[in-house]
Formats: C-alpha cells, structure tokens, sequence
C-alpha cells in the first residue's frame, strides 16, 4: 500500500549517478508501497519513489515538491551534478520531515522519472510521457492520502513540470516556479541550440499552453527569477509570466537572488513561497 516513508528504512548511501544517465529500469517486482507509488503510461509501467510525512495534526492540502535537473554536461560527457551525486535517500527523508514538522501540513517530494530512486530515463526529461507520469503520480498520490487540492512546487526543470502541470490540473491551489525552464524553446534560442543536452527536440513547451492553465487556472502563481540567472535566463521565465498575464492568468512574479554560481538555485526559496501563502490564507 503506498505510505509515506520512514527514515530507518532509507539508505545514507548518495544516490548512484551513473543511474541518473543511463536510466532505471522498473523492477517488476516493486509496486506500491513506502515511498513508492506505479503508474502506466503508453503501456509501459514505472515506479516513481516519493519522500515525505504529514504530522498527525497536519492542516490542509501538501506541498509537493518536483525537484531540478541532476545531470550536466561536463567536457563534452553527460554526469550527474555534485549535489545530486552527494545526496541521499535518507537526506532527502529527512528534509521533507523538516518541513513537514515546521509548517504542519503534508509535506512531499516526488522523485522525477530517472533519478532519486524513481525508474525511467532521466535524460527523456521535457518530454510528453515525463509529465503524463508525473501527472498520474499525483492523482493516485491524492487518491490515496484523501486530499482534495495540490500544492506545488518546482525548481528549474521541476519548474517546467508544474507550468506542463497547470495545463493539465484543475486541482492545483498554489503553484510556485522557481527558476523555471518554461520557454524551452525560447532558451534553446538564446542559446543557439537546435536541443538542449537531453538531445531532444520533442519537448513539451509550456509557453505553448497557457490557454489550457486559463481554462482552470491556480488560485496562486507565484514565479520566482533571478535577473542574472546564468542556466534559465530571466527572459525565459519572463516570456512565460507574460504569456500567462496574456492568457487572463494572474502571476505574482517575484525577483531575487539565488545560490550558487549561476544565480540559479531557489529552490528553498521556492518552497517556502508556498508555505508563506497557505498559512497567510489559513490566517485572513
């Protein structure tokens, strides 16, 4: 039965990166269970590993966290990056118990396809089947825990999971992009790609469906840049806000600056953008 996991049950053993590039495949013998949650797309069946808690009081819908690309391109070879490579199922346990604990609400993260103990091929990320696993994830995930609204939260390449997302949800209350790639096409531009590392020119560009989130938009959209981002340039995120403002979608778009080298990491930012609005509601 899918159940949130336990911290003794996970490993403190770094995730393998070499997996992270050349993909997982499902073990037929995992189902549901702790932390994992099958779903099928095209026929092909995945299982896709969840951390998290919900305290016995916790108030409300979760936030649901989709987490940044984890691999990069290093003197021509693609590797997983040196956070990915240095984190652990059980850091990764226990930081979601963090939140869960300060904020008293269900607190989730969803390994996106390919990386974090989830099956697939993370490098097909951006593509259709990526988000329709994601999408069926989470509606058996609401199924399961009874809630009755989503929450998310997305950083980066998770960023561009919540955009696809709210195209295809009604269900979704907050939504909060951090750092998003949500103009792929657009970037691959600036950049003078014809794809960008993945190899990939089939992508879902969100830009693409800002019709579809007008049609049941959020009741929050909170998009958070850093002008000088290096990775996803804020005229990326920045075409993205206004073709949802075009669409009758209001955004609250927020500039700040991020960590790292890049100026591209917000992802603590990110969550706690979500928090900050529920409880700001929970107190009007």
């Amino acid at each position: 039965m899918i159940a949130f996991p336990t911290l003794d049950a996970l490993s403190s053993e770094p995730f393998p990166g070499d997996q992270a590039v050349t993909g997982v495949a499902a073990d037929p013998s995992h189902g549901d269970g702790p932390g994992r949650v099958r779903v099928e797309v095209d026929g092909q069946q995945d299982v896709l590993a969840f951390y998290g808690a919900a305290p016995a009081d916790a108030r409300g819908d979760p936030v649901i966290f989709l987490r940044g690309d984890a691999i990069e391109l290093r003197d021509g070879v693609l590797v997983a990056n040196d956070f990915y490579r240095a984190t652990s199922p059980r850091d990764v346990q226990a930081l979601c118990e963090q939140f869960a604990a300060l904020f008293g609400r269900p607190y989730l993260h969803l390994a996106r396809p390919g990386i974090l103990g989830s099956s697939g091929c993370h490098r097909d990320r951006r593509r259709p089947r990526e988000v329709a696993l994601v999408d069926a994830a989470l509606t058996r995930l609401k199924e399961r825990f009874g809630w009755t609204a989503l929450n998310l939260v997305g950083q980066s390449g998770g960023g561009h999971l919540v955009a696809a997302l709210m195209a295809r949800r009604g269900d979704i209350d907050c939504a909060v992009i951090a750092s998003g790639n949500t103009a792929v096409a657009q970037r691959n531009r600036e950049n003078g790609w014809t794809a960008d590392i993945t190899g990939h020119s089939d992508f879902l560009d969100p830009i693409d469906h800002v019709a579809d989130v007008a049609r049941h938009p959020p009741r929050s959209v909170i998009a958070l840049t850093d002008p000088q981002d290096a990775r996803v340039s804020a005229s990326v995120q920045s075409a993205y806000v206004a073709a949802l403002r075009g669409a009758g979608v209001a955004v609250d778009h927020r500039f700040l600056p991020a960590a790292g080298a890049l100026r591209h990491d917000l992802q603590t930012a990110g969550i706690l953008a979500a928090f900050t609005f529920l409880w700001s509601r929970s107190r009007a």
